[in-house]
Formats: structure tokens, sequence, C-alpha cells
């Protein structure tokens, strides 16, 4: 079978680069014992990883489309319940992917496989991965087995140790065309043009961010939420900004889940500060937030510097392991 008599069905929504590498590899059997898949979140790399996965022990090694999506294994793949494929990532409550975690997965990857398929081990978000834990996981890395494959995916490429990086293919995913995230919601999700307009727009170019946004209506609820909780600490004195940031954050979350939701909530600020910035640039049309036009163009630009630069300092108070509360809290008392 030459590679380019190969199809696939993969649902993977621009970065064709990407599809076509996998499919090529699929074709000849040029298969690496690693992959990174690297780059924004909401991009499709889980959904990359799941169909090289499903590729890899597909039954129907005769046919021109893999995966097949019909034989034993592509069905029990797609119900994640196939015993050759593992996935882990980092548990809700947990800072970071344990040693523990990354030892059973090591473990059945090392069993023999139950049709004499591959192994494919999936670790989604690597960049959580605990020291201890990159390095047991470098030593499987080091010493490859045979038809044993694992995919790393991760946000940002820097935050993996150079050691797992040099010992893995790496396959870069780049944020998609808006029209194409348009014609997506259109065609294949009956989408109405006014709402892929908006979602293509406000996902800046992360397909599974825009669907998400078009099928789940209290997330979108949620994040509009998130969008007139800005606008209300910029336009509200000390008192009404504190109260903000406690509903932000919640009275009962806690731990890694308050961490979340206060990165979760500067991310959004950082993006509407750039959205600030552009229409006093009078570029309007680069702007993410174009469905919220009237309510950013009601904010004043004053102090838009020392706002930019207080976002990113509590960035920072995050990863250093400061209360989430007093990070957002700085927000609020410095503009």
């Amino acid at each position: 079978m030459k590679s380019g008599d190969l199809k696939s069905n993969c649902p993977l929504v621009g970065n064709s680069h990407i599809f076509e590498f996998l499919t090529k590899s699929l074709a000849k059997k040029n298969i690496s014992g690693s992959y990174i898949f690297a780059g924004p979140a909401n991009l499709g790399k889980a959904t990359a990883a799941n169909f090289f996965a499903r590729g890899l022990v597909c039954e129907a090694k005769n046919q021109l489309i893999l995966p097949c999506g019909k034989c034993p294994a592509c069905l029990e793949a797609a119900k994640n319940i196939h015993g050759d494929i593992y996935l882990i990532k980092k548990e809700p409550d947990k800072k970071n992917i344990s040693i523990e975690q990354i030892r059973d997965f090591i473990r059945n990857l090392n069993m023999s496989s139950f049709l004499n398929s591959y192994k494919v081990g999936i670790i989604k978000g690597a960049e959580n991965l605990s020291e201890s834990a990159v390095n047991a996981l470098l030593k499987t890395l080091e010493e490859p087995k045979i038809k044993v494959v694992i995919i790393l995916t991760a946000i940002d490429l820097d935050s993996l140790p150079k050691t797992i990086v040099s010992r893995s293919q790496v396959l870069n995913f780049r944020a998609v065309a808006g029209d194409i995230i348009y014609d997506e919601l259109i065609k294949n999700h009956k989408a109405s043009r006014s709402q892929a307009k908006n979602f293509s727009r406000l996902s800046a170019g992360r397909p599974a961010l825009a669907l998400k946004f078009f099928q789940d209506e209290e997330y979108y609820k949620n994040y509009k939420s998130g969008v007139e909780s800005f606008v209300g600490l910029l336009n509200s004195d000390i008192n009404d900004r504190f109260s903000a940031i406690e509903n932000i954050l919640g009275k009962d979350v806690k731990g890694q889940e308050a961490v979340k939701a206060a990165s979760g909530a500067i991310d959004l600020w950082q993006n509407l500060t750039r959205d600030l910035m552009l229409m006093g640039l009078n570029l309007t049309d680069l702007i993410q937030h174009e469905a919220f036009i009237k309510e950013l163009e009601a904010l004043s630009l004053a102090g838009l510097l020392n706002l930019i630069n207080i976002l990113k300092q509590s960035r920072k108070y995050l990863a250093a392991n400061v209360n989430p509360k007093l990070a957002l809290e700085n927000v609020a008392v410095s503009f």
C-alpha cells in the first residue's frame, strides 16, 4: 500500500500538516517510540493522539482508511476500553502527575499485548509531570520497546525537560485560521452564520474551544460572566473588586481547583486587555472579543499598560504557589 493511497477519518480541524504526517506514518509503518504533540490548548492535540492510537491498534490493515472505525479494536478504542491503549493525566485535586501514576503506566505498557498489536500510552498535559515522574519516564524512553508508542501532549514545549524532548518526535500544533473554524461550525455542526462568526473569532484559532462555545450553553454563559466581571472590576471601587474576586474563586473552591480558576481569570483578563490595546490603535478587526465590543468601548484606556504588567506579575505569583486569592487581589488593588 502506498502512502498516497491511504486515507484517514481523522476528525482534526486544521493543522493539516499533522494529519498528513500521521497518515503517512501509518501507511509506511514508520513509527517512532515517542511523540510530543505541542501547542496551545484546544487545538486538537488529544484528538490527534486518540486518532493515532486507534490507527496503530486497528485490525483492518488491508483497508485504505485508517483507523477503519469498524473493527473490534476500533470500536473498543472509541469507547475508551481498548486493552492496549492507556491514558493518564493530572488528577483534579493534585498538583502533578505523580511517579505512582507513571509507574503504573509503564507497567501496563511493558505487559504483552492482548492482540499482538501496538501498546500505546498517552500522557495528557505532560507539563504537569513531577520531577520524579519525569525521571521514571525517561528511563523508558531511553530503552524503547518494539511496538510500544508513548504520546505526550503539552501546551508549552519549553515546559518539558530537554532530555525528553530530544528522545521524541515533536509535532507542533498551530492556531487554526478563523475561516476554517467558521466553515467547520456551519458545515458540520449546523451553526448559524452569526454563531459561527462569533465563536470562530472568540476562540482565537482554537477549534475545540469554538465547538465548546457552540455546544455547551452553560460554558458560554460562564465565559460571558467572566467578561462582565472584568468590566465590573475596572468600573468599581475596591470593596466591589474584592467581592468580585470571591465570586470568581467561589467559597468552597480550594487547592488546585482554586489555582485553575485564578489562572483562567487571568488568561481572560489578559486577552481582554490585549483587545483594549488593539481598540486604542483602531485595529478593531483584530480583536478577539468582537461580540463584546460595546462593553469594551465603555472602558477607559487609562493605565492600560500598568494593568498589563500587573496581570503578568500575578501570573508569576501563581506559578510561585502564591495563594490564588492573593494573586487576584494584587490585580484589584493595583489599578
